[in-house]
């Protein structure tokens, strides 16, 4: 009589195997996965930092104030930033609420953009 199937041994083997392929390529994948995340959150930053500076272009007239920031949610009202949806931070799942920070470099006579999450109480707007 002859059986037909797998050897304990032979499972064993296969289990490994596998256990094996898994270890080399789940952290490969979530690496993959953590950098698509913070190229995506890269480019909304760069998407919000043009909206501002549209925005000083066409509206802000004071280069004497040295800083000053503008809010999200402003540029959103404004119509700079697409306002149906809300802009979600991928790395952590939760809607953006920071400012674009405009700092005048008087030396170089020419502006400087820069998201943060905290917005001062000197605003542009």
């Amino acid at each position: 009589m002859k059986n037909k199937g797998f050897t304990l041994i032979e499972l064993l083997a296969v289990i490994v195997i596998l256990g094996i392929l898994a270890s080399i390529t789940v952290p490969t994948i979530v690496g993959i996965i953590n950098g698509s995340k913070e190229d995506t959150l890269e480019e909304q930053k760069n998407r919000i930092l043009n909206a501002a500076e549209r925005w000083s272009t066409q509206n802000w007239r004071n280069p004497q104030e040295n800083t000053c920031d503008i809010e999200l949610d402003f540029l959103k009202k404004e119509g700079y930033i697409e306002s149906n949806k809300d802009i979600i931070d991928p790395t952590t799942n939760k809607t953006m609420t920071g400012c674009v920070r405009i700092t005048y470099d008087s030396e170089n006579n020419q502006y400087k953009y820069t998201y943060v999450d905290t917005c001062s109480q000197q605003k542009c707007n």
